[in-house]
């Protein structure tokens, strides 16, 4: 039959476990390959597929019409489960489905719709049959009888371009049910998502999947442009399955300080740094025992830092492996080198007049040129007209991608003439008449200078002081901070959007719709320097602290209602540049006080989003350069915040000094609600400390300064500590009624936050009691509320009070999974114990080894909580499952 073209769906095919089906069964599996083929090809010959391809155990097949490749695809399915197999078993055949343009040439078709088929296949099981969005909606109403398609919502598949929306084919007599699909979202990482596809890159991807299979520290190296970090992205994306710890990126490109290489690493793991350790021990212990892979992005700035912490890491955590990018090498023991080179191109000089499209089209510069024009100006295609003028610019641009991204963007103002002319001309000039001797960074610096020479002064302008923010800003952060001296505000809208078509800046969409501007890191580092050779860096830095410490006093208010989780998810998306603005102010006495503005009112967000040392170590810095010019409110606030980050960490002396010197501020400047709140915090820290009589008088003044002021935030607080003193004295009654009437004023001001905190606290409470009930209740609140607001060091504590009543309630070996997984997350977040917390501990173990006597499967259960991840480990917390009384219940546990 002829090959269907233009706008074709595919139907790509594969055997789950074919390599392990062979090893295991040499002798049958060809026969059952041979079957399975048969059964493939007949059903969708039937239905007027065209086979292109078949890989091993894999088909590719295309389809002139949606509805008949849903067909082929569920009789395939019909009769694969229904044919009779040797001792190999039922063949499991996973399938996908996905509909677009494609270009067929020489029997085969190419184009970015069958990497996504790939993709979408990628992230099925066995016997599962997945729709992409686009061909589930051409098909939706004309479904054959008993056929439907259920939606598994939107995914991230391992390209990491935009989510694809999935949906699986039901079938009379097929398997309906199947684990997650193998989308990004189920495997621990941290992969940002990007805005446009991958191209090429074919080889360079298998060498660097092959060379990460055995060695421990690969590092891509290379000019800057080259692709060396979407590279490393993809590669990472590539290969999650391989790390059950998963792949965390590590980002450097702001980085300025060599010593924060290691607790970038933490930042980026979740690893939270002890005060009174050198960061990289703490990192050390907390991953000696995982099997991860990191990828280090941008060293070249910080490369001494980032060889010794990757040669102590690699030393003495012998399951990681980390892939670093860099302009050069790290230069350790072990490590090996791989130059990204530019895409492949046609050398004009020599050969590339003799190509033919189908041979131009092959060369990923070419491909990668065609698919961003195509973005900018839709219907753009490689012609038998264009190939050979298209090929010769991607030959004068080294085929080095960022410079082919910037060229291909101008294809919507100026003609592929007109583009190789001008590119032409600014080559000359630079090298001299020897374009051959030009090195390739100064090739992509002539470029970025070449589109920086054709911006408009204003446009100029607004790029360059946009350097000032990092990760991203948005249409009101340009216009307040980088409108004035000549660029007028009302104008800042279309210079953002002529930068925007010229390639030398990206729109993303964020959580809440609104547009955020990026720019890649090599045009930021040259905007950064055009905005020092201005002369302007000192003033626009200044702006955007000032833009910063209002944000964040704007946004304050809202941490401590019903707007909280907004409002931390607006700070969270702002985080980089909150510490880009404490950065500015931290390198200026001058600009002491607008730190310890900012430091102190993002207090609650770096408590909830667990950036403690973070946050406690820069509110250090800056209350010591504090002097009486700063007003005592400002101090106060500082204090107040130090000390809370401080107390979440159980780092009580600290929390003391902080919370003692707030009060006296508070107090000197008549602010009663506030020393109200800090007696309410004193209570607890010296309580922690075993000073109980001291407690017990911050708590009572708080509550009487409560009831002075009417404040329903210092009368809970109070009546939560006065409901812990009941409960250490075994009067459960009344802990219980005062802590429920702690929690019911924090739900009436709409703080989920202290709600939760509350919850976990009555949890406790109502176990000591032993109404396990009401403790599962009110810590499954805690959990919710806390997985809700995106907070990490109240986990372990909340999980571990779950499985305090599994082993009350026989549910033995799911109390040590989660004992196991808590304590993996308190190694991984540093968490300490206070002496009361320590007997606690000590206890509840005791009473671990006493219901799961059996040392073996106790160590087995411990180590299969240890290998949750935090999620993982909240869905299991929040499983309710019936206790175990059956022998069968009992070997299914523990086998599991």
């Amino acid at each position: 039959m002829r090959p269907p073209r233009g706008n074709v769906t595919f139907l790509f095919t594969d055997i789950e476990r074919s390599s392990q089906l062979w090893e295991m069964h040499p002798q049958t599996m060809g026969r059952a390959l041979a079957q399975h083929d048969d059964l493939v090809r007949t059903a969708v010959l039937e239905h007027n597929g065209y086979i292109f391809k078949t890989a091993g155990d894999a088909f590719c097949v295309a389809f002139g019409s949606a509805m008949n490749a849903v067909r082929a695809a569920a009789d395939a399915q019909h009769a694969l489960a229904s044919a009779a197999w040797e001792d190999t078993g039922p063949l499991r055949v996973r399938m996908a489905l996905h509909s677009g343009e494609a270009e067929h040439r020489d029997g085969d078709y190419f184009g970015q719709t069958l990497n996504r088929v790939a993709r979408v296949l990628s992230a099925g099981h066995g016997g599962q049959t997945l729709l992409s969005r686009v061909t589930a909606e051409r098909v939706r109403e004309k479904l054959p009888r008993g056929i439907s398609l259920r939606d598994l919502g939107e995914r991230r598949l391992k390209d990491l371009s935009k989510p694809e929306r999935i949906f699986q084919l039901v079938a009379p007599d097929l398997p309906a049910e199947f684990p997650p699909l193998r989308s990004l979202e189920v495997l621990p990482n941290n992969l940002p998502a990007q805005v446009t596809s991958f191209v090429g890159r074919t080889r360079e991807m298998a060498d660097v999947k092959r060379l990460l299979g055995n060695t421990r520290l690969l590092t891509l190296t290379g000019a800057g442009g080259t692709g060396k970090t979407r590279l490393s992205l993809q590669v990472a994306a590539e290969v999650l399955e391989r790390f059950p710890h998963g792949v965390w990126l590590v980002e450097l490109a702001t980085a300025s300080d060599p010593a924060i290489v290691p607790e970038a690493i933490a930042s980026a793991l979740d690893v939270r740094i002890e005060r009174d350790r050198a960061p990289l021990d703490t990192l050390i212990d907390a991953l000696e025992a995982r099997n991860l892979l990191v990828v280090l992005d941008n060293c070249e700035h910080l490369i001494q830092a980032c060889a010794q912490t990757a040669s102590a890491l690699l030393r003495r955590c012998p399951e990681i492996r980390i892939l670093a990018s860099s302009r050069e090498a790290l230069n350790i023991d072990g490590e090996v080198i791989l130059p990204v080179p530019p895409l492949i191109t046609a050398e004009f000089g020599r050969v590339g007049n003799d190509l033919q499209i189908d041979q131009l089209a092959e060369l990923e510069a070419v491909q990668l040129f065609v698919e961003r024009a195509n973005a900018v100006k839709p219907g753009f295609s490689l012609t038998e007209e264009n190939a050979k003028l298209l090929a010769e610019i991607c030959w004068r641009l080294d085929g080095i991608p960022l410079a082919i991204e910037l060229a291909a963007a101008r294809v919507k103002v100026l003609s592929l003439e007109q583009i190789l002319t001008r590119l032409d001309d600014r080559f000359r000039l630079l090298s001299g008449g020897s374009r051959t001797a030009l090195p390739r960074q100064q090739t992509l610096g002539a470029l970025i200078d070449w589109s920086y020479d054709l911006l408009s002064e204003p446009e100029r302008m607004l790029l360059r002081r946009l350097t000032v923010f990092v990760a991203g800003r948005t249409l009101e952060m340009a216009e307040e901070v980088c409108a004035g001296d000549g660029l007028e505000k009302a104008d800042v809208f279309d210079f953002l959007s002529a930068l925007v078509e010229k390639s030398l800046l990206m729109v993303e969409t964020g959580a809440d719709g609104e547009s955020r501007y990026t720019m890649l890191e090599s045009v930021w580092d040259y905007g950064d320097t055009k905005l020092e050779q201005s002369g302007e860096t000192a003033r626009y830095r200044r702006r955007h602290l000032d833009y910063f410490v209002r944000f964040a006093e704007a946004a304050e208010p809202h941490l401590f209602g019903p707007e909280q989780k907004t409002w931390l998810e607006r700070l969270h998306v702002e985080h980089y540049n909150l510490n880009f603005a404490l950065r500015t102010a931290l390198g200026n006495p001058d600009t002491t006080a607008d730190g310890l503005r900012l430091a102190g009112a993002v207090g609650r967000y770096w408590e909830v989003r667990s950036y403690l040392t973070e946050g406690f170590e820069q509110l250090e810095l800056l209350l010591a350069r504090a002097d009486g010019s700063i007003p005592a409110s400002v101090r106060a606030r500082a204090e107040l915040a130090a000390g809370r980050l401080s107390w979440s960490q159980d780092r009580d002396i600290d929390a003391l000094r902080h919370f003692r010197a707030a009060s006296a501020l508070y107090e000197e400047i008549g602010n009663i609600e506030q020393v109200g709140v800090v007696e309410a915090f004193l209570g607890f820290t010296e309580r922690n400390e075993g000073n109980n009589a001291g407690a017990r008088k911050h708590f009572e003044r708080a509550k009487a300064l409560g009831e002075q002021v009417k404040s329903k935030r210092i009368e809970l607080i109070a009546e939560n500590g006065l409901g812990s003193f009941a409960a250490d004295e075994g009067n459960f009654a009344v802990a219980r009624t005062a802590k429920e009437k702690s929690l019911a004023m924090a739900k009436e001001l709409g703080d989920r936050w202290i709600v939760s905190l509350v919850s976990g606290s009555l949890g406790r409470l109502c176990f000591a009691a032993g109404d396990y009930e009401a403790t599962r209740s009110y810590i499954h609140d805690a959990l919710s509320i806390v997985r809700e607001l995106g907070n990490k060091w109240s986990v372990p504590y909340a999980i571990e009070g779950i499985a305090d009543v599994c082993a009350e309630e026989k549910e033995g070996f799911k109390a040590v999974r989660l004992y196991g997984a808590a304590s993996a997350l308190r190694e991984a977040l540093a968490l300490a114990f206070s002496p009361t917390e320590t007997k606690t501990y000590k206890a509840a173990l005791a009473r671990l080894h006493a219901a799961v006597p059996d040392a073996a499967v106790f160590e087995q259960e411990w180590r299969a909580g240890r290998a949750l991840s935090m999620e993982g480990a909240i869905d299991l917390a929040l499983e309710h499952e019936a206790a175990e009384k059956t022998p069968n219940r009992r070997r299914r546990q523990t086998a599991a």
